[in-house]
């Protein structure tokens, strides 16, 4: 047995969290139709760097996304992490490693591994942040999409930041999808001046009038 250095750090303990945060929901059977918005989500998955929906509470945000999701190309790697308020740098890194094992990433260090790397001196997950991504550019997966659903819960700067850093570097063959009830902290204006945002506010995910009549 190797001896005990009383001068070595003890490393940190992985984050624990409950497996239905990386489970992407299931499109409802009884789900209105709503072929238009559909199409127009399923656009976005494919071109945009980010998409953002952005509404209150009751909007079905999370209905809309679940039914474009499961019509996606075979072959198309999905991650879906749901967002808590206790929820810091370390549990996010540990949850978004954690829904993207399935699509065996050719990590450069144990995804596991990933929630235990040291915080930058502003206390943002950079060095995880920059293993995450050297994996998703060197996937195999032809396209892929993270889902971070409930951002407007998040109160964790570090996370944060660490969030505006994957979205700079995130490769061309992925998109970043945020479900949020508010405007996101986040370093946007750039991609929306650029067209690589894909923003479905309130306006977008209202129901029609002819979608209000079905579901009457």
């Amino acid at each position: 047995m190797r001896p005990h250095n009383a001068g070595s750090v003890t490393p940190s303990p992985l984050p624990s969290f409950a497996s239905t945060k990386i489970q992407a929901p299931r499109p409802r059977s009884a789900r209105l139709q709503r072929p238009a918005l559909d199409a127009a989500l399923a656009d976005a998955l494919q071109r945009a760097r980010v998409l953002l929906l952005q509404a209150p509470a009751g909007f079905g945000k999370t209905s809309a996304l679940a039914a474009p999701l499961s019509a996606m190309p075979a072959g198309t790697a999905l991650a879906w992490v749901s967002l808590d308020e206790d929820d810091d740098a370390t549990r996010f890194v540990a949850c978004l490693a954690a829904a993207l094992e399935p699509f065996d990433l050719p990590w450069r260090t144990a995804p596991e591994a990933l929630a235990t790397l040291p915080l930058d001196a502003r206390g943002s997950p950079t060095r995880a942040v920059t293993e995450l991504v050297n994996a998703l550019a060197d996937a195999e997966a032809p396209h892929g999409v993270i889902v971070l659903d409930d951002l407007h819960r998040v109160q964790d700067a570090a996370l944060l930041r660490g969030l505006d850093l994957l979205i700079e570097r995130l490769p061309a063959q992925w998109t970043l999808v945020i479900s949020t009830r508010v405007t996101p902290p986040l370093a946007l204006a750039r991609l929306r001046a650029a067209g690589e945002l894909a923003a479905f506010e309130q306006e977008r995910l209202a129901f029609t009038p002819e979608e209000t009549a079905g579901l009457a």
